[in-house]
């Protein structure tokens, strides 16, 4: 009997670490990856940001259903981020930059980044950032 209790004692901490680690976001880092920044067409802003190779994957009809009304910019991002399902969360200090003139499906219209200048307020998604520089073709953010 007490042989029993010593292993469901060894048992229960185990199971439990196993759930908190499958149920928490998973926090990477990075020189630099290639992500695909998720526009709404009609705002013009950056409601998603998923990694390049994840969003390269998906068929174009399933990812227009998916992401209904939206274009979509090719990136670079620089730093720490989390992964929550498909979507990328930047960290604190992380940068961003966002190929305005770059989209996966070219479209006629870019990305308007003419009224943003350093310093200007930036959402990506529900992560806020900065305006670090805005050149033709290129808007830099840094969270």
């Amino acid at each position: 009997m007490k042989k029993v209790k010593v292993k469901i004692g060894m048992l229960i901490p185990a199971i439990l670490f196993l759930i908190i680690g499958v149920c928490q976001a998973q926090t990477l880092s990075t020189k630099e990856t290639k992500v695909v920044l998720i526009v709404d067409s009609e705002s013009n802003k950056v409601t998603d940001m998923a990694l390049f190779s994840t969003i390269q994957k998906m068929d174009k009809g399933l990812l227009k259903k998916k992401y209904p009304n939206r274009k979509f910019y090719i990136g670079l991002l620089r730093g720490n981020y989390e992964i929550q399902g498909a979507d990328i969360i930047p960290k604190e200090n992380t940068s961003v930059i966002m190929f305005t003139e770059k989209q996966i499906f070219p479209e006629a219209h870019f990305f308007s980044s003419d009224d943003l200048s350093p310093g200007d307020s930036f959402d990506i998604g529900k992560t806020k950032s900065k305006v670090v520089y805005n050149k033709k073709g290129e808007l830099k953010l840094k969270t």
